[in-house]
């Protein structure tokens, strides 16, 4: 079974919330999602002081929270923070990552200066996000002492196109005060609400799971709009009939919900389609258990 992780800005209850970030400013574009986050400059920034701590609780369940101050992980497994900082996908997308890496549990409280928290206040929550990603890139390189090159590689992916009748999709609303933080809050079960999210969001969250067979999603919509949505389906880790990828119109013979591709299509108007595409991986070369503090 597909281990599940909260990776989240906050905890509700069985509800795990994901700030689905987007990375379009600051330089370098990121719009291909097979593509991984890199720095602009040589240099990237860096929280100003940071905190990591061995977690040995058997029962930990692993969330992280960004806060205009800094960044704050509990139970925070190496391989998450990593696909975090560099807008991981797929597990695909890394190679050489040691064992230790998932069983093993960090918590990590992170600092920003009172000159950075300025700074990202003027900054749309995409850009923001991006600036989180890229400290995180230089926490793992000073603690963990984290080498690693990128490569391409031809992969199978999953396009997420508009359907043969179009789209079902209501406009995100507006905000009188300004940017509005896109969210996507999910349970486990198979429940989805989206807010202020774009098919690149939708389609980086849909990446990587056991229902897209670990693969990574491109955004092939053309849609450049937010969006508020729902979706209900029944997740391959409960039980789902059939294989990953079950023909669309079948139904989960046990909830009722269909599966995920059956869902997408006929609540949303999309549709999603096997292909090959050239994806950029990680390639680790070097990484140590953290340095204490």
């Amino acid at each position: 079974m597909h281990k599940s992780y909260r990776h989240v800005l906050s905890i509700f209850g069985s509800l795990a919330v994901l700030a689905a970030v987007q990375l379009h400013a600051w330089g370098q574009e990121t719009d291909s999602p097979e593509l991984l986050l890199h720095p602009q400059a040589d240099k990237a920034p860096s929280f100003e002081v940071a905190s990591v701590k061995p977690n040995h609780d058997p029962g930990v369940v692993f969330s992280f929270r960004l806060q205009p101050s800094g960044f704050k992980a509990d139970g925070a497994p190496l391989d998450r923070l990593i696909r975090f900082a560099y807008e991981v996908k797929s597990d695909q997308q890394i190679l050489n990552m040691p064992k230790w890496a998932s069983s093993e549990h960090f918590d990590i409280d992170a600092k920003i200066s009172d000159a950075d928290v300025a700074a990202l206040k003027k900054l749309t929550p995409d850009q923001s996000s991006r600036q989180y990603r890229l400290m995180m890139q230089s926490l793992l390189a000073a603690r963990f002492r984290l080498k690693v090159t990128t490569e391409k590689m031809l992969l199978p992916v999953y396009a997420l196109a508009i359907g043969k009748h179009g789209a079902k999709l209501s406009p995100a609303a507006e905000l009188p005060e300004g940017h509005k933080l896109p969210q996507l809050i999910f349970h486990a079960s198979g429940d989805l609400k989206a807010s202020s999210v774009t098919m690149r969001d939708f389609a980086v969250w849909l990446s990587g799971k056991s229902d897209t067979g670990n693969r990574v999603v491109i955004d092939s919509t053309g849609l450049k709009g937010s969006y508020d949505f729902g979706l209900l389906w029944e997740p391959v880790e409960y039980g789902a009939s059939g294989a990953i990828g079950q023909p669309v119109g079948s139904t989960s013979s046990e909830s009722g919900k269909p599966p995920l591709f059956t869902a997408i299509q006929e609540q949303l108007g999309l549709k999603i389609e096997p292909r090959k595409a050239p994806v950029e991986v990680l390639v680790i070369s070097g990484v140590e258990q953290p340095s204490p503090d």
